[in-house]
Protein backbone atom coordinates (compact mmCIF):
# COMPACT_ATOMS: atom_id res chain seq x y z
CA UNK A 1 0.00 0.00 0.00
CA UNK A 2 1.13 3.33 -0.82
CA UNK A 3 1.02 6.50 1.60
CA UNK A 4 -2.39 8.48 1.26
CA UNK A 5 -0.20 11.53 0.02
CA UNK A 6 1.27 9.25 -2.92
CA UNK A 7 -2.70 8.06 -3.54
CA UNK A 8 -3.35 11.90 -3.93
CA UNK A 9 -0.95 12.85 -6.30
CA UNK A 10 -1.89 10.38 -8.13
CA UNK A 11 -5.32 10.78 -8.34
CA UNK A 12 -5.04 14.58 -9.04
CA UNK A 13 -2.47 14.85 -10.83
CA UNK A 14 -3.86 14.68 -14.46
CA UNK A 15 -3.02 14.54 -18.36
CA UNK A 16 -4.38 14.02 -22.01
CA UNK A 17 -3.78 10.41 -23.34
CA UNK A 18 -4.54 9.60 -26.94
CA UNK A 19 -3.64 6.08 -26.86
CA UNK A 20 -2.58 3.26 -24.16
CA UNK A 21 -0.75 0.15 -26.25
CA UNK A 22 0.61 -3.06 -24.75
CA UNK A 23 3.30 -5.30 -25.71
CA UNK A 24 4.99 -2.90 -27.68
CA UNK A 25 8.89 -4.38 -28.14
CA UNK A 26 10.73 -2.11 -30.01
CA UNK A 27 10.56 1.08 -27.47
CA UNK A 28 12.98 0.19 -24.84
CA UNK A 29 14.24 -3.07 -23.51
CA UNK A 30 12.13 -5.84 -23.32
CA UNK A 31 8.06 -6.54 -23.52
CA UNK A 32 6.89 -2.44 -22.70
CA UNK A 33 3.33 -1.12 -22.71
CA UNK A 34 3.97 2.40 -24.15
CA UNK A 35 1.57 5.39 -23.56
CA UNK A 36 0.87 8.45 -26.03
CA UNK A 37 0.51 11.61 -25.08
CA UNK A 38 -1.53 14.30 -26.89
CA UNK A 39 0.43 17.84 -28.09
CA UNK A 40 3.47 17.79 -30.18
CA UNK A 41 6.43 20.69 -30.66
CA UNK A 42 6.95 19.70 -33.99
CA UNK A 43 5.13 19.40 -37.11
CA UNK A 44 7.24 16.48 -39.09
CA UNK A 45 5.26 16.41 -42.63
CA UNK A 46 5.61 12.21 -42.00
CA UNK A 47 4.22 11.84 -38.68
CA UNK A 48 2.37 8.67 -37.99
CA UNK A 49 0.75 9.86 -35.09
CA UNK A 50 -1.01 13.04 -36.53
CA UNK A 51 -3.57 13.41 -34.00
CA UNK A 52 -0.59 13.37 -31.07
CA UNK A 53 -0.03 17.00 -32.27
CA UNK A 54 -2.71 18.99 -31.51
CA UNK A 55 -2.74 19.38 -27.60
CA UNK A 56 -6.64 18.88 -27.28
CA UNK A 57 -9.17 15.80 -27.83
CA UNK A 58 -9.84 15.27 -31.39
CA UNK A 59 -12.70 13.03 -32.95
CA UNK A 60 -11.75 10.96 -35.90
CA UNK A 61 -14.00 9.68 -39.17
CA UNK A 62 -13.30 6.47 -40.79
CA UNK A 63 -14.85 6.38 -44.40
CA UNK A 64 -13.92 3.16 -44.95
CA UNK A 65 -15.51 1.82 -41.86
CA UNK A 66 -18.65 4.07 -42.27
CA UNK A 67 -22.03 2.43 -43.30
CA UNK A 68 -23.81 5.60 -43.55
CA UNK A 69 -26.93 4.75 -41.21
CA UNK A 70 -26.68 8.49 -40.47
CA UNK A 71 -26.83 7.44 -36.03
CA UNK A 72 -23.51 10.44 -36.15
CA UNK A 73 -25.61 12.90 -38.14
CA UNK A 74 -28.80 12.63 -35.76
CA UNK A 75 -26.93 13.07 -32.28
CA UNK A 76 -24.37 16.05 -33.40
CA UNK A 77 -25.65 19.01 -31.76
CA UNK A 78 -23.60 21.26 -33.68
CA UNK A 79 -24.31 19.46 -37.13
CA UNK A 80 -20.99 18.78 -38.12
CA UNK A 81 -21.62 15.65 -39.17
CA UNK A 82 -24.23 15.79 -42.48
CA UNK A 83 -25.59 13.35 -45.28
CA UNK A 84 -24.06 14.14 -48.89
CA UNK A 85 -26.73 13.94 -51.44
CA UNK A 86 -25.39 10.10 -52.50
CA UNK A 87 -26.15 9.24 -48.63
CA UNK A 88 -22.23 9.20 -47.76
CA UNK A 89 -21.44 11.13 -44.09
CA UNK A 90 -19.33 13.53 -43.94
CA UNK A 91 -17.99 15.68 -40.91
CA UNK A 92 -17.23 19.60 -40.41
CA UNK A 93 -14.23 19.35 -38.18
CA UNK A 94 -13.86 23.03 -38.35
CA UNK A 95 -17.79 22.94 -36.30
CA UNK A 96 -16.79 19.72 -33.95
CA UNK A 97 -16.53 20.64 -29.94
CA UNK A 98 -15.55 17.25 -29.40
CA UNK A 99 -18.48 16.18 -27.13
CA UNK A 100 -17.99 12.07 -28.09
CA UNK A 101 -21.45 11.64 -29.13
CA UNK A 102 -21.23 10.94 -32.32
CA UNK A 103 -18.53 7.88 -30.84
CA UNK A 104 -21.14 6.65 -28.43
CA UNK A 105 -23.50 6.10 -31.58
CA UNK A 106 -21.86 4.70 -34.09
CA UNK A 107 -22.60 1.00 -34.77
CA UNK A 108 -19.76 0.52 -37.08
CA UNK A 109 -16.53 1.67 -35.16
CA UNK A 110 -16.28 4.54 -37.68
CA UNK A 111 -15.94 7.23 -35.28
CA UNK A 112 -13.49 7.82 -32.86
CA UNK A 113 -12.08 10.29 -30.58
CA UNK A 114 -8.11 10.86 -29.62
CA UNK A 115 -7.17 12.54 -26.28
CA UNK A 116 -8.71 11.71 -22.97
CA UNK A 117 -8.11 13.43 -20.04
CA UNK A 118 -7.14 10.46 -17.45
CA UNK A 119 -5.59 10.43 -14.03
CA UNK A 120 -2.06 9.21 -12.92
CA UNK A 121 -3.96 6.55 -11.18
CA UNK A 122 -5.95 5.61 -13.97
CA UNK A 123 -3.07 5.15 -16.99
CA UNK A 124 -0.61 2.80 -13.96
CA UNK A 125 -3.71 0.54 -13.24
CA UNK A 126 -3.63 0.00 -17.01
CA UNK A 127 -0.05 -0.21 -17.16
CA UNK A 128 0.04 -2.33 -13.99
CA UNK A 129 -1.87 -5.33 -16.11
CA UNK A 130 1.27 -5.92 -17.37
CA UNK A 131 3.69 -6.10 -14.86
CA UNK A 132 4.12 -9.98 -15.21
CA UNK A 133 5.27 -9.18 -18.99
CA UNK A 134 7.73 -6.55 -17.57
CA UNK A 135 9.62 -8.76 -14.79
CA UNK A 136 10.08 -11.82 -17.27
CA UNK A 137 11.30 -9.19 -20.08
CA UNK A 138 12.63 -6.80 -18.71
CA UNK A 139 10.40 -4.67 -19.79
CA UNK A 140 8.77 -1.68 -18.45
CA UNK A 141 6.43 1.80 -19.43
CA UNK A 142 7.83 3.72 -21.98
CA UNK A 143 5.74 7.18 -22.39
CA UNK A 144 5.85 8.76 -25.97
CA UNK A 145 3.73 10.92 -28.03
CA UNK A 146 3.45 13.66 -29.17
CA UNK A 147 6.06 14.92 -26.78
CA UNK A 148 5.24 13.86 -23.52
CA UNK A 149 7.81 16.67 -21.93
CA UNK A 150 5.11 19.08 -23.16
CA UNK A 151 3.06 17.71 -19.99
CA UNK A 152 5.82 18.03 -17.72
CA UNK A 153 4.51 17.34 -14.45
CA UNK A 154 2.22 14.55 -15.65
CA UNK A 155 4.67 12.68 -17.12
CA UNK A 156 6.84 12.85 -14.13
CA UNK A 157 4.57 11.71 -11.84
CA UNK A 158 4.13 8.75 -14.19
CA UNK A 159 7.48 7.84 -14.26
CA UNK A 160 7.57 7.94 -10.42
CA UNK A 161 4.28 6.00 -9.97
CA UNK A 162 5.88 3.54 -11.93
CA UNK A 163 9.01 3.38 -10.13
CA UNK A 164 6.96 2.95 -6.46
CA UNK A 165 5.31 -0.27 -8.28
CA UNK A 166 9.21 -1.44 -9.27
CA UNK A 167 8.40 -0.60 -13.19
CA UNK A 168 11.25 0.73 -15.19
CA UNK A 169 10.48 3.78 -17.15
CA UNK A 170 11.70 5.03 -20.31
CA UNK A 171 10.64 8.48 -21.76
CA UNK A 172 11.00 9.13 -25.60
CA UNK A 173 11.02 12.81 -26.41
CA UNK A 174 12.26 15.05 -29.59
CA UNK A 175 13.91 17.55 -26.82
CA UNK A 176 12.83 20.33 -28.94
CA UNK A 177 11.12 22.46 -26.21
CA UNK A 178 12.52 24.81 -23.60
CA UNK A 179 15.45 22.61 -20.78
CA UNK A 180 12.78 23.39 -17.79
CA UNK A 181 9.89 21.30 -19.05
CA UNK A 182 12.33 18.87 -20.52
CA UNK A 183 13.94 18.06 -17.39
CA UNK A 184 10.72 18.26 -15.45
CA UNK A 185 9.67 15.63 -17.23
CA UNK A 186 13.64 13.15 -17.95
CA UNK A 187 14.77 13.64 -14.18
CA UNK A 188 13.60 10.68 -13.23
CA UNK A 189 13.19 8.63 -16.40
CA UNK A 190 15.82 5.20 -16.85
CA UNK A 191 16.37 6.05 -20.07
CA UNK A 192 15.40 8.50 -22.76
CA UNK A 193 15.01 7.32 -26.51
CA UNK A 194 16.11 10.92 -28.11
CA UNK A 195 14.44 11.67 -31.93
CA UNK A 196 16.30 13.54 -34.14
CA UNK A 197 14.43 13.97 -37.26
CA UNK A 198 17.39 15.73 -39.01
CA UNK A 199 21.16 16.46 -38.27
CA UNK A 200 21.18 20.22 -40.45
CA UNK A 201 19.91 23.59 -39.28
CA UNK A 202 18.62 24.02 -43.22
CA UNK A 203 16.73 20.65 -42.96
CA UNK A 204 15.52 20.48 -39.23
CA UNK A 205 13.30 24.21 -39.90
CA UNK A 206 11.09 21.97 -41.85
CA UNK A 207 9.69 19.93 -39.21
CA UNK A 208 8.42 23.10 -37.40
CA UNK A 209 9.96 25.88 -35.48
CA UNK A 210 11.88 24.88 -33.06
CA UNK A 211 15.74 25.20 -33.90
CA UNK A 212 17.98 22.29 -34.13
CA UNK A 213 20.65 24.09 -31.89
CA UNK A 214 18.08 23.79 -28.88
CA UNK A 215 17.54 20.27 -29.68
CA UNK A 216 21.51 19.29 -29.68
CA UNK A 217 21.82 21.56 -26.67
CA UNK A 218 19.04 19.64 -24.88
CA UNK A 219 21.12 16.50 -25.67
CA UNK A 220 24.33 17.82 -24.12
CA UNK A 221 22.48 18.78 -20.90
CA UNK A 222 21.07 15.23 -20.26
CA UNK A 223 24.15 13.92 -21.41
CA UNK A 224 25.83 15.91 -18.56
CA UNK A 225 23.24 14.84 -16.13
CA UNK A 226 24.08 10.84 -16.30
CA UNK A 227 21.05 10.35 -18.41
CA UNK A 228 21.25 6.94 -20.49
CA UNK A 229 20.35 8.22 -23.83
CA UNK A 230 19.57 6.52 -27.91
CA UNK A 231 19.19 8.50 -30.59
CA UNK A 232 16.52 7.84 -32.50
CA UNK A 233 16.56 8.92 -36.06
CA UNK A 234 13.46 8.71 -39.09
CA UNK A 235 15.11 8.38 -42.54
CA UNK A 236 12.65 9.68 -44.84
CA UNK A 237 13.36 9.72 -49.26
CA UNK A 238 13.73 12.39 -50.87
CA UNK A 239 14.28 14.22 -47.48
CA UNK A 240 17.13 13.10 -45.31
CA UNK A 241 18.40 9.66 -46.99
CA UNK A 242 22.00 10.91 -47.77
CA UNK A 243 25.13 10.15 -46.65
CA UNK A 244 25.08 13.58 -45.30
CA UNK A 245 23.14 13.01 -43.25
CA UNK A 246 24.53 9.76 -41.73
CA UNK A 247 27.24 11.58 -41.14
CA UNK A 248 25.50 14.62 -39.81
CA UNK A 249 23.88 12.21 -37.00
CA UNK A 250 27.66 11.14 -36.70
CA UNK A 251 28.99 14.14 -35.93
CA UNK A 252 26.38 15.35 -33.47
CA UNK A 253 26.42 11.48 -31.64
CA UNK A 254 29.98 11.71 -31.37
CA UNK A 255 29.92 15.17 -29.91
CA UNK A 256 27.57 14.39 -27.06
CA UNK A 257 29.50 10.96 -26.15
CA UNK A 258 26.08 8.85 -27.89
CA UNK A 259 27.04 5.06 -28.66
CA UNK A 260 23.41 3.60 -29.89
CA UNK A 261 21.92 4.99 -32.56
CA UNK A 262 18.33 3.15 -33.90
CA UNK A 263 17.68 4.50 -37.73
CA UNK A 264 13.68 4.55 -38.19
CA UNK A 265 12.86 3.67 -42.08
CA UNK A 266 9.83 5.78 -43.06
CA UNK A 267 6.99 4.33 -43.59
CA UNK A 268 3.15 4.55 -44.98
CA UNK A 269 1.12 2.97 -41.79
CA UNK A 270 -0.01 6.70 -40.34
CA UNK A 271 -1.31 7.84 -43.40
CA UNK A 272 -5.13 6.88 -42.84
CA UNK A 273 -5.55 8.94 -39.99
CA UNK A 274 -4.99 12.19 -41.79
CA UNK A 275 -7.86 12.30 -43.64
CA UNK A 276 -10.08 10.39 -40.32
CA UNK A 277 -8.93 13.86 -38.60
CA UNK A 278 -9.30 16.08 -41.26
CA UNK A 279 -5.56 16.87 -42.10
CA UNK A 280 -3.33 17.14 -45.26
CA UNK A 281 -1.08 14.07 -45.61
CA UNK A 282 1.95 15.44 -47.79
CA UNK A 283 3.55 12.15 -47.95
CA UNK A 284 1.57 10.42 -50.25
CA UNK A 285 3.72 9.52 -52.98
CA UNK A 286 6.73 8.99 -50.80
CA UNK A 287 8.20 5.70 -51.34
CA UNK A 288 8.47 3.31 -47.90
CA UNK A 289 11.95 2.51 -47.32
CA UNK A 290 12.99 -1.21 -47.03
CA UNK A 291 14.82 -2.66 -44.02
CA UNK A 292 17.90 -3.73 -46.70
CA UNK A 293 18.75 0.50 -47.16
CA UNK A 294 18.49 1.66 -43.76
CA UNK A 295 20.99 -1.53 -43.12
CA UNK A 296 22.96 -0.05 -45.75
CA UNK A 297 23.33 4.04 -44.22
CA UNK A 298 23.07 1.73 -40.57
CA UNK A 299 26.62 0.14 -41.60
CA UNK A 300 28.19 3.52 -42.06
CA UNK A 301 27.53 4.62 -38.52
CA UNK A 302 28.62 0.91 -37.17
CA UNK A 303 32.19 1.35 -39.23
CA UNK A 304 32.67 4.37 -36.89
CA UNK A 305 32.08 2.63 -33.78
CA UNK A 306 28.12 3.12 -32.86
CA UNK A 307 26.20 0.53 -31.93
CA UNK A 308 23.16 0.90 -34.58
CA UNK A 309 19.95 -0.75 -34.75
CA UNK A 310 17.40 -0.19 -38.09
CA UNK A 311 13.68 -1.00 -38.85
CA UNK A 312 12.47 -0.55 -34.97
Amino acid sequence: MFGREFDEIEKNTEGIVFNIEHFHVHDGEGIRTNVFLKGCSLHCPWCCNPESIHPAPQTAHYQKLCTGCGKCVEACPEHCCSRREDGSVITDFKKCTVCGRCVSVCPAGARELFGKRMSVADVIAEVEKDAGYFINSDGGLTLSGGEACLQPEFTRELIKAAHRRYIPAVLETAAALDWERLWTAAEEADEILMDLKASSPEQFRKTGRVPLKRVTENLHGLVRAGKKITLRCPVIPGFNDNEAHIQGIADIAKDAGIERIDLLPFHQLGRHKYTAIGMDYQMTDCPEMGRQEAEVMAEVLRKQGFRVSSGG
